[in-house]
């Protein structure tokens, strides 16, 4: 912990090993939501910009950029001398063909580019964005996720879906793919014609390894270098303060949550949805279900927007008897267990401890909470594309900008996975985006905490946070207190160097 690492000379060379929680479905960047290929991607593409671990809009392709005097046309200035990794020259086509797919193909930012009127092409180094409206959260989502520049060269006149080189990709990044073994791990080697600083690295390796104690055995052994998940926090005193290690302690913008089906089942009455939040402890959740990572969910919005939060609609303290009252107003009565209904919840792993104490906090409740878990392949079919499911779990980024919480509940967003719509939500995160001063913002906000209150599309169990930890010959990481925090994206690689 403590002050910024000062600037040393890096050395090359050297395997840097990170763990991953499971295989990646596709390399393709864009086209849907996949949490294990993202760290991947991270080190194969690039974005037009990218966004730090503390949320700072820095430059990545483009290494410069304007805005026009009414807030709706951006201009971009692009690196030169930028090559895809089969030696293609990078262009400002690329940027252009990106966007324009993304839009017509429903890609996973899709949304999030809602307010993009066109892109213009000038030149080969230029590219110029026009929006419908000013959108005080654009330059957030340009440097988020499902927006990495893709090569046009590669992808055109085919289907983005099935292109081979979504299982070998080629990107402009510090780092190309080598080979995937599903179930054991994705492999990527240096670019040795990188056009930014580094790489360092001769190699990175992506361990496969989903269960989160084999993992940190394998940390701890010293098998792999970083962790997909997290140090328990009854060991968190082991390492803090450990001149062997290096950690801090990060908390993002990114919560766990239930969501249902509201199209059918039980939870598409609101009422239990209701008796679903009151049933869950969640101090009981933080302590046992992330053990002390992170923080225990109190707002219907991320805490870290505190210039939004409504104090007026907070998350309730558990209240089981509450929860069992409106059940029963939904007609169900108990039996001699004091079960009213069986519910199934289908979610794929990463979510195992949170999610038994909350099933026993369900039960008081009356909600006998059956859980499915599933490969993330077949999550994705049942959930995601059939809509097959009564509640699912998920856990996801909602930032950058606060508007970034449309992605999940906008009618149109691509992780609104029960069909949540609601005309008044859909018209406030229009109007959210339409100001960059905070004080007009923030009554449009608290609006929308208050009917995510009432409605409950989600229902929030804890904010996610990690205290980062690695050995000490493990230098410049984006996800410690290092130089490389403040130029690169979280999980890019680019600028870390092994120091042996």
């Amino acid at each position: 912990m403590g002050a910024l690492a000062k600037a040393v000379t890096p050395k090359s060379g050297g395997t840097l090993i990170i763990g991953l929680k499971g295989d990646p479905q596709s390399f393709n960047p864009d086209s849907g939501s996949d949490d294990y290929a993202l760290p991947i991607n991270s080190n194969v593409f690039n974005a037009l910009v990218s966004m730090t671990m503390d949320m700072d809009i820095v430059p990545d392709l483009a290494q410069s950029w304007d805005f026009s005097e009414d807030g709706k046309s951006i201009t971009f200035h692009l690196a030169e001398n930028v090559k895809w990794h089969d030696g293609t020259p990078f262009t400002s086509a690329d940027v252009k063909w990106t966007y324009d797919t993304i839009k017509a193909e429903k890609g996973v930012a899709s949304n999030n580019l809602a307010s993009i009127k066109e892109v213009l092409t000038p030149d080969d180094n230029t590219v110029v964005i026009n929006l419908e409206y000013p959108d005080s959260g654009i330059m957030g989502f340009l440097a988020w996720y499902g927006i990495f520049i893709m090569p046009k060269h590669i992808y055109e006149g085919t289907d983005w879906l099935t292109n081979p080189a979504n299982m070998n990709p080629i990107g402009t990044g510090p780092f190309k793919f080598e080979n995937f073994t599903s179930g054991v791990a994705v492999t990527l080697v240096k670019n040795e014609d990188y056009w930014g600083e580094g790489p360092y690295l001769d190699k990175l390796i992506f361990q496969i390894i989903p269960d989160d104690q084999t993992e940190y055995q394998a940390w701890q052994n010293g098998e792999i270098d970083i962790m997909g998940s997290f140090i328990p926090g009854v060991d968190h005193d082991k390492y803090i303060n450990n001149p062997e290690y290096t950690t801090r302690f990060n908390l993002y913008a990114n919560r766990t949550y239930f969501t249902f089906n509201f199209k059918e089942g039980p939870f598409a009455d609101v009422r239990m949805r209701k008796a679903f939040n009151l049933a869950l402890d969640r101090d009981e959740i933080y302590e046992k279900g992330i053990k002390g990572n992170g923080a225990k969910a109190e707002y219907y919005i991320s805490p870290l927007f505190t210039w939004a939060l409504n104090e007026d609609a907070k998350i309730p303290a558990q209240n089981i008897e509450e929860a069992r009252k409106l059940v029963e107003e939904c007609g169900y009565t108990a039996d001699a267990n004091g079960i009213y209904i069986t519910a199934e919840i289908d979610v794929f792993s990463g979510f195992e401890d949170a999610l038994v104490v909350a099933q026993a906090n369900l039960k008081e409740a009356g909600i006998d909470l059956k859980i499915n878990t599933l490969e993330y392949s077949a999550w994705v079919e049942k959930v995601k594309k059939d809509h097959n499911f009564h509640v699912t779990m998920l856990a996801g980024y909602q930032g950058p900008d606060i508007g970034g919480i449309r992605h999940r509940i906008h009618s149109s967003g691509g992780n609104n996975m029960g069909f949540y719509n609601s005309p008044r939500i859909d018209e406030l995160l229009h109007e959210g985006v339409l100001s960059g001063d905070l004080d007009v913002r923030a009554p449009i906000y608290k609006e929308i905490q208050a009917i995510i209150s009432e409605d409950l599309p989600m229902v929030f169990t804890n904010e996610n946070g990690t205290l980062f930890t690695v050995r000490n010959n493990i230098k410049n990481l984006p996800a410690g207190d290092t130089e490389a925090r403040n130029l690169v994206r979280s999980g890019n690689y680019s600028l870390t160097w092994i120091d042996d």
